[in-house]
């Protein structure tokens, strides 16, 4: 087959790889540890065991917001389908992250077996669910410093009409902005970005009730009220979700 091409990559906390793209699409899978990916106008943080799919020719950048072991496949364009032409997070089943790691981490020598992976890991990815772990990063000037600046301390908790004043626009246009660019009102993207924000925090050992005041949210409870209704489970299940 030889479509697909592989990489074992670690980086420690801070890392930068500066934008850019591949002729194939490219999946970055983390066996430990948090990335955090932007390309075009989204803005991905995924924990451990999720997949990002990056399609071919996309301008992208990948930060490791803590020490990550990242698995890397590049895929050849004609192997997939039409549904993976935009950038997209999927939770890693059992079966997807150990052929992964088979063809990764050892030195296959039996091509068929080899090719047999290969066909096996495509098939899989085509049935991984769609988690939401990215969010829109609005374009405009004006809503952008206010999506910087919240990027820098998600822990800000002032009104639309005090970021108003650092966007130089009124509160309405600023909110008109936000679902323009982002599909969402002004206090769901907030909302949204801290809880991407939490998981290099539980991933380094933070508590849940730690997590939650540090990216803004009055209380534990709050927290993980705001994560199951938008994940679907609780922040403490964050860790567990590979499919056994």
């Amino acid at each position: 087959m030889d479509a697909i091409k592989f990489k074992e990559l670690d980086y420690i906390r801070g890392d930068y790889i500066p934008s850019h793209e591949h002729e194939e699409g490219q999946v970055l899978f983390a066996r430990s540890g948090t990335m955090e990916v932007t390309a075009d106008s989204h803005f991905v943080c995924v924990p451990a065991s999720r997949i990002v799919w990056v399609p071919p020719k996309v301008d992208h950048s990948i930060r490791f917001r803590t020490d990550t072991k990242m698995r890397t496949a590049f895929i050849k364009p004609d192997l997939l389908d039409n549904t993976y032409k935009h950038i997209c997070v999927h939770q890693a089943t059992g079966l997807f992250r150990e052929i992964l790691l088979r063809l990764v981490e050892n030195n296959l020598h039996d091509q068929d077996y080899k090719d047999l992976l290969e066909l096996s890991l495509i098939k899989e990815m085509c049935s991984l669910k769609d988690e939401p772990f990215s969010i829109k990063f609005p374009q405009d000037i004006r809503a952008k410093r206010v999506a910087d600046a919240l990027l820098v301390d998600p822990s800000n908790t002032a009104k639309i009409n005090e970021w108003a004043e650092l966007a130089a626009c009124s509160s309405k246009t600023l909110s008109r902005l936000f679902i323009k660019e982002t599909e969402l009102t002004f206090q769901l993207w907030r909302r949204h970005l801290r809880l991407l924000l939490i998981h290099d925090l539980l991933d380094m050992g933070s508590s849940v009730t730690e997590a939650a005041h540090a990216v803004g949210f009055a209380t534990s409870s709050a927290l993980t009220e705001a994560h199951k209704k938008t994940f679907g489970y609780p922040p403490t299940r964050l860790f567990d979700r590979v499919d056994k």
